[in-house]
């Protein structure tokens, strides 16, 4: 059984505790910390967690590997941090501000023979697995857009003089990396990295990046992405090859796939009711177990997280 610590206890905290618990003891909660003891322990007390400590070292002690849940500034310090102490890290998307964190903390867990992943649950979940399986029956992929336009629920107190951290760009946050990371890793999993990226976003008077959207160019297809914390929307994403097309409800937490050959009948591949966050993060959790289990990270998600931050680099500083 794999020991987590999680560092950090807000609510996708309380996700990853359900999504450990329904990993059939593979993975449980030791400890918690925050900057506040009282707070790590009441946290603890309340989902099962272990010891509630107030300092990344007193975590390091008690656990196997570190949930890095903290805000994005803290990362990549946090990350390092556990990976010199010995132990895995499974790192909260973004995993780093900038692609020479993501790099160096990935390079530090090869060099220390310790798995870093980051934790990014759409592309671990067999959504995801499904549409990779049957892009095959589109025949050559000509187009695809992803969107996910997501109204914050911290939007409002912005709009009314009250920013948070979920709109602070000075903790690392950007739309992009918060929303539209949803549509950017589903589609450079499905696509590989593109040879090339041009788009816009908006940005909110504080310099907060609020959306936008980004074309990626590969030499036969054009993916379109689209994002936003600031608008909601409901347009499906689509997949279209020359010989049908795939759709989904939500790149982030589809809830119906559907397979359309072309000159056949629709084809339901996915269709359930809208799965919580923790159904989801279970498949990451244990993809983070298997390679733990196996001594080695698998390049697939190291490179992806790379690929993934290097593309949002290039965009943000347009």
């Amino acid at each position: 059984m794999l020991r987590f610590g999680i560092i950090g206890t807000n609510f996708i905290s309380e996700w990853f505790v359900a999504a450990c618990r329904a990993t059939e003891g593979r993975a449980q909660i030791a400890a918690v910390c925050s900057r506040d003891a009282a707070r790590a322990q009441q946290f603890a007390d309340a989902n099962g967690g272990g010891r509630g400590v107030d300092t990344p070292e007193a975590l390091f002690e008690l656990v196997d590997a570190v949930y890095v849940a903290s805000p994005n500034l803290l990362h990549h310090p946090q990350a390092m941090a556990a990976l010199a102490a010995g132990k895995h890290v499974l790192v909260e998307k973004t995993m780093g501000t900038d692609t020479a964190q993501v790099d160096e903390i990935l390079t530090a867990a090869r060099a220390n023979k310790l798995v870093a992943m980051e934790a990014m649950r759409t592309v671990h979940a067999p959504a995801h697995q499904l549409v990779r399986e049957h892009l095959s029956d589109l025949g050559t992929i000509r187009h695809a857009r992803f969107e996910k336009l997501q109204y914050s629920s911290r939007y409002d107190a912005f709009r009314a003089g009250d920013i948070q951290n979920a709109f602070n760009p000075g903790l690392g946050n950007s739309a992009l990396a918060d929303i539209g990371v949803y549509c950017l890793q589903p589609a450079l999993d499905l696509f590989g990295a593109p040879e090339s990226t041009v788009g816009a976003s908006v940005r909110l008077h504080n310099g907060f990046e609020g959306g936008g959207s980004l074309v990626l160019r590969y030499p036969e297809t054009v993916v379109d992405l689209a994002w936003s914390k600031i608008v909601s929307g409901s347009q499906p994403s689509v997949i279209h090859g020359q010989d049908g097309w795939i759709s989904l409800d939500d790149p982030g937490e589809p809830s119906r796939i559907v397979l359309q050959r072309r000159g056949s009948e629709p084809e339901v591949l996915f269709e359930q009711a809208a799965m919580p966050p923790a159904a989801q993060m279970v498949h990451e959790v244990l993809d983070f177990c298997n390679q733990v289990e196996a001594g080695r990270m698998d390049e697939r998600w190291s490179m992806l997280s790379l690929a993934s931050r290097r593309v949002m680099d290039e965009h943000l500083a347009r």
